[in-house]
């Protein structure tokens, strides 16, 4: 119970001298007091936490624009100062060479889709019968060689040769016996001919040799082809000495001979003759076959290639022609144009053919430290000074906050975009700028100087004008602001406080000496 009773009487005590403190703060002594020291008073308002930093206006989008290839600048539409539209020509080569490719890469995809448009197309009856047709045909030329001429038609044909032979050598010899030269002409010139035959039969047996000009039979045709047209050559000269009646009977008599020969010859079908023919046989029915069957997965899928490939082929000309133009990739104010009508374009470079950029939407990137990148969040408003324009005041927010910082000599920064609001004409890219940006905000909330408050220790302490004597207050502060700290306990409105002390105090109890530096609990 006493000692319930003591602790009682601690807690009256301090309750007493707060009460005295608080009650006497305006007191005639502390406004003494106030008069000869820097003082404050604690008073209620609204608070503001503020980081600041310093950096230049850029716009939100600003590029240096170059051609995608090269060629001979043929128009420029803009001038510096131009608003553009996205999507806008702003400058262009000569595109005449990449039209026509353009031109030539359609045509052969439109004749790579009508031969897969055929290759899909079913076959029609009209096909069908021709190919049944072109079949029957060859099988029958076929059969007609391999079983060979009929003694009947054997028989007539050397029966005709004879004839014709044997009306050959009576008007020879007519001719011969009128005096003509013809006789050993005529002579040489069939056994050249026979000659000829023979060496034109044995080529033709050898003819798909790969190394056919280096082989006999080749010498031996160009050999019997030169005594052909020799013995010919001297045969039409003394026809042409012989009289004309028996030049013209020697001739129609050769003619006919020539004629019997080849009737023979078609009968007597060779080798070469019987494959040849089985050939165009196998040909003709693989042809139905494919009719019949209709295109295979492999013939549909070449022709889709190539279709897919003419397809590529337009879309490259088509890029090579959007490359020959400067466009605009968004809504903005042309800054400098680097190039001229007849000017080679470029296809790199720092400066640019063309130099955009948003001036609509203007912004600042600041380097902030990291012991207050922490305390910055995006949406936050910011105050906006400008070097050049002192009398302005502007507003921005913050849009990014870098996840990573950017280390230089050492110092850690994070940069931090701000955009501002509704800049004025006279705002421009790269003037220096100073960004104040609002952190916290607290309305009438009790504060006191920054000043007024120190740290002893883990305690924050404020000095208390009291009856002309310095009080020490332990307190307890929130936000601190650019030139106010919030007091949450420990002060009270209207209480005088001394601003910027270096007096060094000391815990003397709640007592203290007279007229020295006493310790209040907190408020």
């Amino acid at each position: 119970m006493k000692r319930l009773i003591g602790i009682g009487l601690i807690i009256g005590t301090l309750l007493m001298l707060a009460g005295c403190a608080g009650a006497n703060a305006q007191s005639p002594a502390a406004k003494a007091a106030a008069g000869t020291q820097n003082t404050t008073t604690v008073q209620r308002g609204n608070l503001t936490a503020t980081v600041n930093a310093a950096g230049n206006i850029t716009a939100h989008q600003q590029v240096a624009l170059n051609f995608g290839q090269a060629g001979t600048v043929q128009k420029v539409n803009v001038r510096a100062g131009d608003r553009v539209k996205t999507g806008q020509v702003l400058t262009e080569l000569d595109t005449s060479d990449l039209q026509l490719q353009l031109e030539n890469a359609k045509v052969n995809l439109k004749i790579a889709q009508n031969k897969l448009a055929q290759t899909k197309a079913p076959s029609t009856e009209q096909d069908i019968a021709n190919a049944r047709s072109r079949l029957e045909s060859a099988q029958a030329s076929y059969n007609k060689l391999a079983a060979g001429p009929t003694k009947t038609d054997l028989a007539a044909a050397q029966a005709a040769l004879a004839s014709a032979q044997a009306a050959y050598d009576a008007a020879v010899k007519s001719a011969a016996a009128s005096g003509s030269t013809i006789d050993a002409a005529t002579a040489q010139y069939q056994k050249t001919l026979a000659a000829l035959q023979t060496a034109q039969a044995a080529y033709d047996k050898v003819a798909t040799a790969p190394n056919i000009g280096a082989r006999s039979e080749s010498t031996a045709l160009q050999t019997a082809t030169i005594d052909y047209n020799q013995a010919k050559a001297n045969y039409e000269a003394s026809l042409a000495t012989s009289g004309s009646d028996a030049k013209s009977k020697v001739a129609q008599a050769l003619s006919s001979l020539q004629q019997a020969q080849a009737n023979l010859a078609k009968l007597q079908a060779n080798e070469n003759d019987l494959i040849s023919s089985k050939a165009q046989v196998n040909q003709a029915k693989n042809d139905l076959d494919k009719i019949l069957a209709g295109p295979d997965a492999a013939t549909l899928d070449t022709a889709q290639q190539q279709v897919t490939q003419s397809e590529i082929a337009v879309r490259q000309a088509e890029n090579k022609l959007k490359q020959a133009q400067v466009v605009a990739p968004f809504d903005g104010t042309v800054t400098a144009v680097n190039v001229v009508v007849g000017q080679a374009g470029s296809t790199s470079g720092t400066t640019g053919a063309i130099q955009l950029a948003d001036l609509d939407n203007l912004e600042i990137v600041v380097n902030m430290a990291e012991v207050d990148v922490s305390k910055i969040k995006e949406k936050q408003i910011a105050q906006i000074t400008l070097d050049a324009l002192p009398n302005l005041t502007l507003t921005g927010e913050v849009t990014q906050v870098a996840p990573a910082g950017v280390q230089t000599q050492g110092v850690v920064n994070y940069p931090v975009t701000v955009a501002i609001k509704n800049a004025p004409p006279g705002v421009k890219t790269g003037m220096t700028s100073n960004v104040n940006i609002v952190t916290d905000q607290k309305s009438d909330v009790l504060m006191v100087a920054n000043r007024a408050i120190r740290n002893v220790g883990r305690q924050k302490m404020a000095t208390v004008l009291f009856e002309g004597r310095e009080i020490q207050a332990p307190v307890v502060t929130g936000m601190s602001g650019d030139s106010q700290t919030e007091i949450v306990s420990g002060l009270k409105e209207g209480d005088v406080v001394v601003v910027g002390t270096t007096t060094t105090t000391q815990n003397r109890g709640f007592g203290g000496a007279p007229g020295g530096p006493v310790m209040v609990p907190p408020r």
